[in-house]
This record gives structure tokens, C-alpha cells and sequence, in this order.
């Protein structure tokens, strides 16, 4: 009898954890028999032996759950029926969420990017920042799954999470409000000087490419000297719209190839001839935001000498998954290759270093105490309802109100405080020093 309960237990557990092995092959494969065998054994000791009943779901999805983290990989995962189908839902943007695209990192709950104009970056939530609670409560040992459960929920509710930040001596406590996250994909625009500004906000979407080819159509009917691609904060998404954005930059050679563990899963991807932007001068932001299919773009323009990378080290994302439903619905998300850039090398880990090394404005702590003085004063808003597209000797008077008010300011802080706050789109990039880099690069 115990022979026979064992075979049907292994029956069970693959249906349910790979999906359909049929009976014959399994008795086929005696060395696979031998190998589960003590993974039989422990399922049926616990079943008879221990103090309680347990659900045979739940010992199956536990011996799932710890094959994937013997992988020892932050990329792989498990996710419960229950964890699938809200994935799917997210997908199809049917639930509130944050917006941001979180990986374990040294064990730490970690962002790797905030989608713009989202909650978290809205909030200030920044590429690197670890998430030590949610709701107060640890996420030490927390998988993504759990991690994703807690920060998803209704449209219009609230989570409170705190975060350690590099550089900051106490922790940040930030209240979210979770949304719909649905924002253009591509933006652009025209900067003095006759630049071109496409910036990226991920490769998720099936038409990344086609927008980004529309976008670059309406800058070259300007006739633009220059083209800078924003893919900072860019946490990346689908490998074939990486590969059709940097083919627009190449005539030849390689984009990026996939190593699987063995021959038959490994490609390579090659730039064609007729690029609509192949003679465009071009710098590449990126930052620590920008991971996978962005990378894949910055190192073959990197690798090609193409353009210009400038900013910071990017994520260093350098594999490729792939969902395997199964058949009790859940699933697993499996790293199934590595990619490498023209030059060999693979990024997962390590990232792209830029060729210009470009900082973003960090307040320093004066400052920050600068600002929270500005938050709260009484003129700011008097002053922008005044002057709603005020200059630079607007501010004379101001900073004098400012003073008796017991607020010393320097002028390039004040006008970057005051251009955030009343939203001036138009000249938002004289607050960005990474982009103003990248500008006079191109002007000149």
C-alpha cells in the first residue's frame, strides 16, 4: 500500500506543480522517482505523523514555494492562484497600485523604479530605496508576492510604508495613496535650442516601439540638431520593444543576445540597415532606475558608440523571465536566460556605467530645511497667484518677505522650489541637472 500511496502522491504533486506529466513518463523516469522520493517520504510522514491535519495544497505549494528559493534568484518566484490572478488583474489595470517596480536586493525590499507621475513619484519615492515596513510592520524575509499583496489594493486607499535611504541617518515615512497607474509611455518635446526630448517611461507596452518611431517623426519635421533619450527611471519590460527602439539608433551589428542554459535557447539580435535616427547626435540619460529592457537599449548604444551615455550607473538587471502557469492556477515566474550587450558582457549585477558621470540635484541637509520652511510659509502661494509667470527680478521683493519671515534662501533654490511648485511644465528641465548636462552637450 505504501508503494501505491507514494505513486499517487507523485501523481498529485505534478499535475500540480508542472502540469501534466503523464503517469508513464514518470515510471519511465526512475531516476526522477528517486530523486522526489524523499520528498514523497516527508509528504506522507507529515500526513500521518504530524500533531495536526494539514491541507495537502498547502504542503505541495510550500515544496513549490522552496524549490524556487533554493534558486537562490530575486528574479524567480512563486505565485499562489490567488497571487496570479491579481497579477493579471494589475496587468490589466484593474487595481490600485503605486507605481513603482520593486526586487529583493541583498535581501532588502528594494525599488528599482518609480513610474512618473505615479503616487510613489509624486511622493518622492527614489531607484535604491528600501522599503523596511508596510504599515508598520517588517518586511524582513518578505517575498515579492507578499510584498506586491501588501502595497496593491483598492484605488483611493492608503499605505503607509518607511523606508531607508542611502544618505539619510533616520528613516522616511511616506503615505501613498494608491491609483489606477495609466500614463503616456512616450513624451516629447522640443528644448532651446532646437533639441529633440523623447523620454521613455517603459517597455511594458506591445506598441513602446511604434510610439517611440511617431514621437521621433514629429521632432525630425522640426528639424531637430539633437535628440536626447530620457530612459531614467525606466524599469523596463518587453525584450523585442528594447530591441525595435535601439535598432532605430544601428545600420548593423549586434543589439543585445539571450544565453539560455543551452544552445537551442540562445539569440541574437541584429540591427538592419534604414534607422530612422542613425545620423541624430544623441545622449542617453539613465540612472538608477533604468533596468532590463533600458539597459538593453543604453548598452547597445554604449557598446556602438552611438551616442552618449550620461547620468548614473544604471539597475543592473540582466535576465530574462517567463511566466509558467500551472494547473492548480497559480504559477511560477522562472529566470529562464541572461542577456549580454554587444561587447559580451553581461550587466546582471554590476549595471552600465555612463560615459558622463552626471549627478541629480540632492539638497543638502541646510537645504532641505530650506525647503520645509518654504512648504510652510504664507507668501509662496500669494506670490505665484501675483506672479503666475514671474522672473527672475520678481524675486527681489520676495526674498526680502522671505527674510522677515526668518527664511534665508539662495536665489537657484528658491526658483527651483518655486518652478515645482506651480507645476511650470514648460521650463521643468532648468530643474534638472542631468538633462541641462545633456542639453548643453548637444547646443553646443
Amino acid at each position: 500500500m505504501k508503494k501505491n500511496r507514494g505513486w499517487l502522491i507523485l501523481i498529485v504533486f505534478f499535475s500540480i506543480a508542472i502540469g501534466g506529466i503523464l503517469f508513464s513518463r514518470v515510471w519511465a523516469g526512475s531516476d526522477l522517482f528517486r530523486d522526489l522520493e524523499p520528498l514523497i517520504d516527508t509528504y506522507q510522514t507529515i500526513q500521518t505523523q504530524y500533531m495536526e491535519k494539514v491541507k495537502p495544497s498547502k504542503l505541495i505549494e510550500g515544496a513549490i514555494k522552496g524549490m524556487i528559493e533554493s534558486l537562490e534568484d530575486p528574479h524567480s518566484h512563486w505565485m499562489d492562484p490567488r497571487s496570479y490572478e491579481e497579477w493579471q488583474t494589475e496587468r490589466e489595470g484593474k487595481f490600485g497600485g503605486l507605481g513603482i517596480q520593486i526586487t529583493i536586493k541583498d535581501n532588502f525590499l528594494t525599488i528599482v523604479s518609480p513610474l512618473e507621475g505615479t503616487p510613489a513619484s509624486e511622493a518622492g519615492i527614489e531607484p535604491g530605496d528600501r522599503i523596511i515596513k508596510i504599515e508598520d510592520k517588517s518586511t524582513e524575509g518578505i517575498t515579492l508576492i507578499e510584498a506586491a499583496r501588501k502595497l496593491r489594493g483598492e484605488p483611493g486607499t492608503q499605505v503607509r510604508i518607511t523606508i531607508e535611504r542611502e544618505g539619510e541617518k533616520k528613516y522616511l515615512d511616506f503615505n501613498l495613496t494608491r491609483a489606477i497607474i495609466k500614463s503616456p509611455n512616450i513624451k516629447q518635446r522640443i528644448l532651446p535650442n532646437d533639441i529633440g526630448y523623447i523620454k521613455i517611461m517603459s517597455f511594458m507596452d506591445e506598441n513602446t516601439d511604434e510610439d517611440f518611431k511617431g514621437a521621433l517623426a514629429q521632432l525630425e519635421d522640426r528639424k531637430i540638431e539633437g535628440l536626447i533619450l530620457d530612459l531614467r527611471y525606466n524599469s523596463g519590460g518587453l525584450l523585442i520593444q528594447a530591441v525595435e527602439v535601439a535598432d532605430e539608433f544601428l545600420d548593423s551589428g549586434v543589439i543585445v543576445s539571450i544565453k539560455g542554459r543551452d544552445s537551442s535557447q540562445n539569440e541574437i539580435y541584429h540591427a538592419r540597415p534604414g534607422g530612422e535616427a542613425v545620423n541624430i547626435p544623441l545622449v542617453v540619460l539613465i540612472n538608477g532606475g533604468s533596468a532590463s529592457a533600458s539597459e538593453i537599449v543604453a548598452g547597445a548604444i554604449k557598446d556602438h558608440n552611438r551616442g552618449i551615455l550620461m547620468g548614473i550607473k544604471s539597475f543592473g538587471k540582466g535576465t530574462v523571465q517567463q511566466i509558467f502557469p500551472l494547473a492548480n492556477e497559480g504559477a511560477i515566474a522562472l529566470t529562464t536566460a541572461k542577456y549580454y550587450t554587444p561587447s559580451g558582457e553581461s550587466i546582471e549585477g554590476k549595471g552600465i556605467e555612463p560615459y558622463m558621470k552626471v549627478e541629480a540635484f540632492k539638497p543638502t541637509e541646510e537645504e532641505k530645511k530650506t525647503l520645509a520652511q518654504l512648504k510652510k510659509s504664507k507668501w509662496v502661494k500669494e506670490f505665484l497667484a501675483k506672479y503666475p509667470h514671474w522672473e527672475e527680478m520678481d524675486l527681489t521683493f520676495f526674498l526680502d518677505r522671505l527674510k522677515e519671515e526668518g527664511i534665508e534662501v539662495e536665489v537657484d533654490l528658491l526658483k527651483k522650489f518655486l518652478r515645482e511648485e506651480d507645476k511650470d511644465r514648460e521650463n521643468d528641465y532648468l530643474n534638472d541637472l542631468q538633462l541641462l548636462q545633456a542639453l548643453k552637450l548637444l547646443s553646443k
